[in-house]
Parts: structure tokens; sequence; C-alpha cells
């Protein structure tokens, strides 16, 4: 009831009275109140229909929105991943890299092959690219532990009967004598022809670096020269050798450069050596240095003062990488290489001879070249320059009394040298000259040789790259060898004679 009604019923109640007629209101409100409540009734009703229609309308919209939403992406998603599936698929039909890391299947990709694997693979590792076997062996000597590379055999697995130990020059390693590759590299023509080759490392380079209780950069370890190397590492090195061999190695040496002058010091202050060797053979040969040509013969007289002034500031090692002429090499790399620059260093210090430079050797020559060696072994090869036809110990100046008990230091005495050795040499060499040469062979026993290689514009260095080692130098010094060893016939044992 509202208040329309009770204003209604006010008005009736006032006319009633007026008329002085009694009003019995009791009907009337009961009518009202029934009439209303069925509209109340009904607008209720009426209500809740809306109310109802309006929530099932709203549960039907909402699952048809959700249907909406879920169809959508799901269609997006399949989308998106057919999208990602046609990329990938696009992506390998062009070949293009990162499908082929993708698959996983073992395809090259571009570009991932070196143009020159010699230039980053060690020594071991280029032997083995070519094909051949490699072992490394590891001799102690005072300390230093020297890594010895070895071919035992050929490709064929032939087991050989004869051993053969080369032994690199100054600033080298064993790399010498693979760098010319397969056919032309001695190493490798002495595994073909049925040696088991040795490659011995000095005290210092870069595969014989480690001590086993000094540190590298301290005066200590590189207080050394090559009479060290002679004295102690090169003996340690063949009675290795010998062991390995049961006893009976038949083996023969054979040196480049420095090579020779550490074969030579150990014969006369290790003479038992002249019996265990077979034969040596001297590539080069740096005994007596009087009459060397290189422009390198002008820095002897201060040598010693350079090395002492780089020892006064803690550099022990002469030609590290990071030195002056360490930095000459690196400039020589596949991808800074000035050919011409580099080549006409090489030819300055030891000879021209551009017919059988190899251009493409010169990087991996120059990455292997400075591996560093004492200063002291610097300065022992000045003094012999200085020397006037000696090949003599270390010269401590005024410390010789100390050391010797003499003024001067001792000469090695080259008449206890027995083995039989033959002299390789050429007239172009600045470092190994003729006079020097004739001066080692006139004080060797009866049982050396000389041999002039053919080519009078080979230089130093060409017995390691030349074009034409093979008929140069290999074929010759296979010859050599092969008459150094017996020949069993019948039980007897012919031996050939080797003389002037």
């Amino acid at each position: 009831m509202n208040v329309q009604h009770l204003q209604a019923l006010l008005l009736i109640s006032t006319i009633y009275l007026t008329n002085g007629q009694p009003w019995d209101i009791t009907e009337d409100i009961k009518y009202i109140l029934e009439d209303k409540t069925e509209d109340m009734k009904a607008f209720f009703d009426e209500q809740r229909s809306r109310v109802e229609k309006a929530l099932n309308t709203g549960y039907i919209e909402a699952v048809k929105m959700k249907d909406s939403v879920s169809s959508y992406v799901d269609s997006q998603q399949r989308k998106i991943s057919a999208d990602i599936n046609s990329y990938v698929e696009s992506v390998k039909e062009s070949g293009r890299k990162v499908a082929d890391t993708w698959s996983y299947l073992p395809i090259e990709e571009p570009g991932a092959r070196m143009e020159q694997p010699d230039l980053v693979l060690s020594v071991p590792g280029v032997i083995i690219r070519n094909g051949y076997p490699c072992e490394t062996h590891t001799v102690v000597s005072e300390g230093y532990i020297l890594n010895l590379h070895r071919i035992p055999h050929s490709k064929n697995k032939d087991v050989p009967k004869k051993t053969v130990l080369l032994q690199h020059g100054l600033f080298a390693s064993s790399a010498d004598w693979i760098l010319n590759g397969p056919d032309k590299g001695l190493a490798y023509v002495l595994a073909d022809a049925g040696y088991d080759v040795w490659m011995s490392n000095i005290r210092g380079n870069k595969y014989s670096k480690e001590h086993a209780w000094l540190k590298t950069n301290t005066k200590s370890y590189w207080n050394f020269s090559w009479h060290d190397i002679a004295l102690h590492d090169l003996p340690a090195v063949i009675d290795y050798i010998v062991s390995i061999k049961k006893g009976d190695p038949k083996l023969t040496y054979i040196g480049h450069s420095m090579g020779t002058t550490i074969l030579f010091a150990m014969l006369t202050l290790r003479p038992e050596y002249n019996n265990i060797l077979k034969a040596g053979f001297a590539l080069a040969p740096v005994v007596f240095m009087s009459d060397i040509k290189s422009p390198l013969k002008s820095l002897a007289p201060v040598a010693s003062n350079i090395a002492y002034m780089e020892m006064l500031y803690g550099s022990h090692e002469f030609m590290p990488k990071n030195s002056a002429l360490g930095r000459i090499s690196s400039s020589c790399d596949e991808d800074n290489m000035d050919s011409m620059v580099c080549k006409n260093v090489i030819f300055y210090i030891c000879g021209y001879n551009d017919k059988q430079f190899n251009k493409t050797l010169l990087p991996v020559f120059m990455r292997n070249l400075g591996t560093g060696t004492s200063w002291k072994t610097a300065v022992h090869f000045a003094q012999e320059v200085k020397s006037g036809g000696k090949f003599q110990q270390f010269d401590y100046e005024s410390n010789n009394p100390r050391v010797y008990g003499s003024q001067t230091p001792p000469e090695y005495d080259l008449s206890k040298v027995t083995l039989p050795i033959t002299l390789f040499w050429s007239e172009n060499d600045l470092l190994s000259s003729e006079k020097d040469v004739k001066m080692l062979y006139d004080r060797l026993p009866s049982t050396a040789r000389m041999y002039k290689i053919a080519d009078p514009e080979f230089n130093h260095l060409d017995y390691l790259w030349a074009k034409d080692a093979p008929t140069l130098l290999n074929k010759k010094l296979l010859e050599y060898l092969e008459d150094t060893y017996k020949t069993e016939i019948g039980g007897f044992s012919i031996s050939f004679d080797i003389g002037k």
C-alpha cells in the first residue's frame, strides 16, 4: 500500500463521518490489500523471470565467448606453428648453417675447414693429418722436461730395423723436419725409407718449455747454452732411445745448424757416444764461425752487452714471441704477411735463393720460428764468431779461472771424435762457409767426408724447405745412410768404409 492509497482512505473516512454514517474500514482495507497483493506477486514474478532470463542469456553468451576465444587461440597456435615449420623448412632448403645446426645432421658447414691446417696444428697433429703415425715421448734432463716426437714406421706399418735421430737448429723445433710435407720433408722421407724416426726438442723451446722445479721466467731456468744440451740433454735422449730399442738401436744422428754444434760438442765431452751412435750427418755444420758471411757477424761484438742489458730488465729468454724479433716472425703470419719483407729478411741473414724459396711455406715456417732460446746460447755463438777460429766452451771472461781454472775457456777436443761423419755444405750458405766447413773437416778423423750441394744458390734454410730437396739433398743423404748400415750376408757382417 502506497501513500496514494492511504490518502484515498482518509478522504472516504471524512465523507462518511461528515454524513453521520458509520464506516466499516476493515472490509475496504482487506479489499485493497488483496488487490495489491496480486499486483505485487505479478510484479515479482515478472522480475524473477527477467533475472532468470538475464542469467540464462549471460551464461549462453559467456559460453559462446569462451568457445570463440578458444577457437581463436587454437587457430593462432596452428598458424604460428605452421609459420615456424615453414620457415625452418625454407631455411633447410636454402642450406643455411642455422638449419644444419638445428637439425643435428652430420653436414659440414661452409667455411668450417682451415685453409692451412699446418698453421694451427702441433707437430704430432701435422704428422697424423698427413697419414703417418706419431708418438710423443718425454725425457727429463736436469729437470728440463724434453718432448721427443717419433714417427715409428711408414704408412704401410712395416717394422723398421734402422733408427735415426733428427736434431733441429737455433730458434727451431721438431717442426723443421716436417715443414716441407710428405715426399720432401726429411722425417717423412726417412719413415718411407724404412727408418724409425725420432725428432728431439731442445730445452726452452715450445715443446720442451717445462721444468720440474724452476719457473720459466727466471735466470736460473735460462742459464744454459748449447754446451749444456750437449753435455746433458742429448746423451739423455740417446740413452732413452737405446732403452726403447732394447739396446741395439743402430742409431744414426742427423743435425742441422746448431744441431751439428751440439753433436760435435757431445762427442768431445762424452766420447763414449762415438761408439753408441752409428754415424753422424751434419747439414750446414756450425762449429767454426770466423768466416761467416751473414750480416749477423757484425752483431757479435755487441752481443754480450745486449744480453747484459736485456737481463738487467729481467729478460733471459732470447727472441720470445713478444720481442722485436718475435714480432717480425708474427708479422709474417697467414693473414698479415708481407712476403717480400719476410723473404728478404731471411735471405739477408741466410743467403739469397729465390728459386728454391717456397712462398706457401713461409707463414708456416715463420710461425714455428722463434720458439725461444737463452741469451747465453746466442752469446756463446757470438763468442765463436770472435774466437779467431776456435771451437771452445763458454767464455766467462774474468770468471774463467773460477769456472775452468784457467784464463781462457777450454776448446772442444775434436780429436776425440771417431764417429763416421758426413758434412753437407753449400756455396751460398752465409752461416756455414766453405772455409769454416773445411777447417772442421781437417780436424776430423779419416772417417769423415764432405758433400757439396749441387745448387750453387742453396742457402742455410734450403735444407728444410727447398722445392727441389728430393733431388738436391734427400737422395744423396739416403744413399749415404744405406752405406752406413751393415749388411748381413750368410751370418757375416760387412761394413762399408766411409773415407775422405
